[in-house]
C-alpha cells in the first residue's frame, strides 16, 4: 500500500521520482523500489516522506482514507505540524544519515535510527494543561 500512496502522492506535487529523491535524500533506486512495493522504506524515511507531503504515517500505510487523520484536542491542524522547527530538520537529517548508512550496517543503523525518531515523536504530546476536564461518570 505504501508504495501506491507514495507514487500518488509524488505524482500529485508533480515531482520525477528523482526529484523526491534529492528531496529526501536518497537515491532515485529507492523511491522506485518504494512505489514498486520492493523494498519497504525504513521508519525514519516513513517519517520523512510523511513529513515531506504533510500526510500521517497511518494514511502512508493504507490504515486512513484521510490524510491527516490524527489531530490535537484543541486544533485542526495535524500533530507533525506541532513539531519545532529544529524537530523536523532532526528527522529529516535523522532519514539522510540513515540512507547512508544503511550499507555498512543495515540492522543496527535502522533500528537506532528508528528508536530515535520514535523518542522524538513521543517527545512530541499535546500539553495536558490546555485539554478539558475529563467529567468523571
Amino acid at each position: 500500500m505504501i508504495g501506491e500512496r507514495l507514487r500518488d502522492l509524488r505524482i500529485q506535487k508533480g515531482l520525477t521520482q528523482q526529484q523526491l529523491a534529492d528531496q529526501l535524500h536518497l537515491a532515485k533506486h529507492n523511491i522506485s523500489a518504494y512505489e514498486r512495493n520492493f523494498n519497504e522504506p525504513p521508519d525514519a524515511i516513513k517519517i520523512a516522506i510523511a513529513l515531506y507531503f504533510d500526510v500521517s504515517v497511518d494514511y502512508l500505510l493504507g490504515l486512513t482514507e484521510l490524510p491527516n487523520a490524527y489531530e490535537t484536542p484543541n486544533s485542526r491542524r495535524p500533530v507533525h505540524k506541532k513539531l519545532p522547527g529544529a524537530a523536523k530538520e532532526l528527522v529529516n537529517c535523522v532519514a539522510s544519515l540513515m540512507a547512508l548508512a544503511e550499507e555498512a550496517n543495515p540492522p543496527y543503523v535502522t533500528h537506532r535510527i528508528d528508536r530515535t525518531a520514535k523518542r522524538i515523536l513521543s517527545e512530541q504530546k499535546p500539553d495536558s494543561s490546555k485539554l478539558p476536564p475529563q467529567k468523571d461518570s
